[in-house]
This record gives structure tokens, sequence and C-alpha cells, in this order.
């Protein structure tokens, strides 16, 4: 006789801020998730990224529910100190996690999840999918890209900034990831450094006369998008001047409005402006295809770079693991009821997967309540 498979009332796929914040959320409104982390520990994805790294979040926007940085942290918190956040949040809570558990599918059957896992299927009446919006790298496969024999490399694998001393880097992509690169490259004697646009960025100082800008979000999350994409444009105009005198595409005011609409994060200047105007770094336009030595730029000139940093972005893990489930519109965007990270599938929740005005944090927090309350009322019906 085969015994009935044991139902978790909830799964949490993913064991990082954004699926902490969840479980949190759950055990306040009465349930116990199980959450599962493919890796052996978290912070992984943190761990992975360059010793430089610091949020570009504001110290008070960027913390778990209930738990502060110690005294000492800076006001954006280096990578270390969040990673150490995440365990002594995980240490207080002691959440049932279980590590090395790879999601490679789910399902739904008879009104529950399947989810099959590299340990063996297991069973939910509902699942929050909190993978993270920048699980896998994205590399675009230019023309004459195998050919090139210099190196290749995203931005995720940029390491530490001291090893680009005295080499040439060509940075492809002026969005979040691309001005962090050319932040710390700023600060080591490179050789020459270009950065290759294909439009304008949304461009933000870290500090604008000593004060955290990033400490408006909230006030700025309040207003509506068309007055945002005016201020943060002219925010920009009046930290930086007019960047097209040095080499930069015409400004667009939509910063906001392509964050929202088209998960495009705002970028923030800590120095690469500065060694932009003083000709440390050129900017150059897009790249249309590479040869052997050098890369070809839509205006037909060249460069040829040591080493190409693609900061061109990342995308979700989630269309393999939601292949078996109609949770994708025709543009690969996940269907959701509410803007809050309900899907069109019934139970199936997504937490962490949205950019924000204030932090990923905040906005983490905001959708694993939504989900907690909903999937509690649920519950009780």
């Amino acid at each position: 006789m085969s015994r009935e498979p044991i139902v978790r009332n909830v799964v949490i796929i993913g064991a990082g801020l954004a699926g902490l914040t969840a479980a949190h959320a759950m055990r306040r409104h009465g349930i116990e998730p199980l959450v599962l982390e493919k890796k052996s520990d978290i912070g992984a994805t943190w761990e992975r990224r360059h010793p430089q790294l610091t949020l570009n979040t504001h110290r008070s926007l960027s913390s778990l529910p209930g738990l502060s940085y110690p005294p000492g942290t800076g006001a954006f918190p280096k990578r270390s100190a969040v990673i150490a956040h995440l365990k002594a949040f995980r240490d207080r809570h002691r959440f049932e996690i279980r590590y090395g558990v790879e999601v490679l599918s789910l399902a739904k059957t008879d009104g529950r999840f399947v989810i099959a896992t590299n340990v063996g299927p297991l069973h939910a009446k509902s699942v929050v999918v909190a993978t993270g919006r920048d699980a896998v790298v994205s590399v675009p496969q230019w023309k004459g890209v195998e050919s090139f024999t210099g190196r290749i490399l995203h931005a995720a694998d940029f390491g530490d900034a001291r090893t680009y001393v005295g080499r040439s880097v060509l940075v492809i992509g002026g969005g979040n990831s691309g001005f962090d690169v050319l932040n710390h490259l700023s600060r080591v004697a490179t050789g020459p450094v270009w950065l290759a646009l294909r439009r304008s960025p949304g461009l933000l100082p870290k500090r604008l006369g000593g004060f955290a800008v990033h400490r408006l979000s909230p006030l700025m999350a309040t207003l509506p998008i068309p007055l945002v994409d005016r201020l943060i444009g002219w925010t920009q105009r009046i930290a930086f001047g007019d960047l097209t005198r040095h080499g930069f595409p015409p400004g667009r005011f939509d910063a906001a409005t392509r964050l929202t609409e088209n998960d495009v994060a705002i970028a923030v200047d800590d120095g690469a402006v500065k060694a932009i105007k003083r000709g440390q770094i050129a900017v150059v336009a897009e790249v249309t295809e590479f040869s052997s030595s050098s890369v070809v730029l839509a205006d037909g000139s060249t460069v040829a770079p040591d080493i190409v940093i693609a900061a061109v972005g990342y995308a979700s893990a989630l269309p393999p693991m939601l292949d078996q489930l109609d949770a994708f519109d025709g543009l690969g965007r996940p269907r959701l009821r509410r803007w809050l990270g309900e899907t069109s599938v019934p139970g199936l929740w997504l937490v962490g997967m949205q950019p924000s005005l204030t932090s990923y944090f905040r906005q983490a927090h905001r959708e694993a309540e939504q989900a907690a309350r909903s999937i509690a009322k649920m519950q009780v019906a």
C-alpha cells in the first residue's frame, strides 16, 4: 500500500533575503514554511560578487524585518555586512531550511503543487518563489564574439578591482551593474577604459552635497511616475551637468517609467562621472560586433580592450522552473493578478522579483506580507 505524501502548507524556494523575508511573514501569520536553498549556506549569491561591492540603497531602507545592522555599519552596507545580516536573521528565527535542494520544476495536480527537486519530489498547498531577479547572468552573442582573443566576462564576475591595474577595459552597458564596475575602476590605475552606451542611462549620485540621495526614495515612491521621471532627470542634471558634452546620448526623462515597466534599475554614480569628465573613462557608441583583436562600434570606430565586461543585465530562473505552469505571457513575463507578486496560478507567489524605487528589501517585505495574509486567509477558509 502506497503512503499518501506529506503536503506542506507553504514551501519557499530560495533562502536569500526575499526567501527569509517571506518565511518571517508566514510565521507572523501562523504558518511554518519549509524553505529550500540549493546552495550549502545562505549568502552564496553575495559571496560570489566582488569584494568592493556595497549597496546602492541606504542602510535604513535595506534591512530584514526587525533586525538592524550593528553599530559602525556604513550608510551603504558592504557585501560582508549584508551577508552577516542575513545569517544573523536566520540564526535568530531558526526557520526550517533545507540546504542543497535544487528545484527543477513545478507542476500542479489535484489542487496541490508537486515540486521536483534533486533529492526527490515535495508537495505543497502554496509555493513562494524567491530565487531573485539576478539568478542567471545574461551575455549577448554579438557577431564575431567567438573570434575575440581578449577576455570577456559578465559584471557579476568583476572580481577585485586591483586586478585591472594597467589593463584596458571596455564596459558594455550603462545600467546599475555597469556603473558599479566603473565606480570601482575609477579608483585604480587602469589602462584606457571605455563605456559603450546604446542610450543615456537614468543616473543618480550616491550623495549630493553630502546627503544620501536614496533616503528620499520613500517620498518619491508616493508620487506619480511621470513626476518622478522629471525629478530624477532634474537631479541628474543638477548633479552632473550636461552629460552629452562628455559623449552621452541625449537623455530622456523616463528612469522611473523604465524601472516600473521594464525592470531597469536606476544607475548610481560614486566616482565614475568624475572619471569620465577628467578623461580616465571615455564614453563610446554601442557595440555592433567583435573581431579577433578589437570591438566594432555603431559609429564605425573600433577599440581594442584587453578585457570586455558585459554589464547588460541578468535574468531570473523562473522560465525553466515554471515551464509546466501557464504562468507567463507572450513576452515571457510572469502573469500577475496584482502587482504585489500574486500570479495567475492560484497558490503561486513571487517575492523579490520586482524592482522598486525604495529598495529590494522594502519591496520583498511588502510582497511577502501580501502573500502571507492571502495564504493564511485561504487556509482558514
